[in-house]
């Protein structure tokens, strides 16, 4: 279930984001990855963006989330860290998530849920941010999924040509 939207205004910042995270995604895909892509913003402005290379790094741990941590999270000074909102074409995974919370960011935004992921890729080990966060002293927020049946055309799509 989404989380409520504070306002009108923040609904459609939060769906302009998750649209460039579905072309991310659509880049990664075109680049031979997976289709994720994430986003990294600060007071409304992007300071990072990224792709999944899992696949062309051969590196199972070159998540879209993860990259965009890395590359926007030293441009920010530590306290400024709960302004950051990272935007990612589909929920985060435990280990994103668990980034995501170390990193001290305010906000989660996401548009495919796990759930609808793991009904196209097949549901390995795929637990939603919300339950991982119930855990945490002070987790970021988490708003999604947002149109996530765009989300779910693209992972059924993706999932359905490269499963077996």
């Amino acid at each position: 279930m989404a989380s409520q939207l504070e306002t009108t205004a923040d609904k459609s910042v939060h769906l302009r984001f998750i649209e460039r995270c579905y072309e991310l995604a659509s880049a990664s895909v075109e680049r031979g990855n997976h289709p994720f892509g994430a986003l990294l913003v600060l007071d409304g402005r992007v300071i990072a963006e990224s792709l999944n290379e899992v696949v062309t790094s051969n590196d199972p741990t070159r998540h879209a989330e993860l990259l965009v941590l890395q590359a926007g999270l030293p441009t920010v000074a530590a306290n400024d860290r709960a302004r950051i909102t990272l935007y990612t074409s589909t929920e985060p995974c435990a280990m994103c998530t668990g980034a995501a919370y170390w990193s001290r960011i305010g906000q989660i935004v996401f548009g495919c849920s796990a759930t609808a992921l793991g009904d196209a890729a097949g549901a390995d080990f795929l637990i939603p941010s919300r339950e991982l966060l119930v855990h945490g002293e002070a987790p970021p927020r988490v708003t999604g999924p947002l149109l996530e049946e765009r989300g779910r055309a693209q992972h059924l799509a993706y999932w359905s040509a490269h499963r077996g």
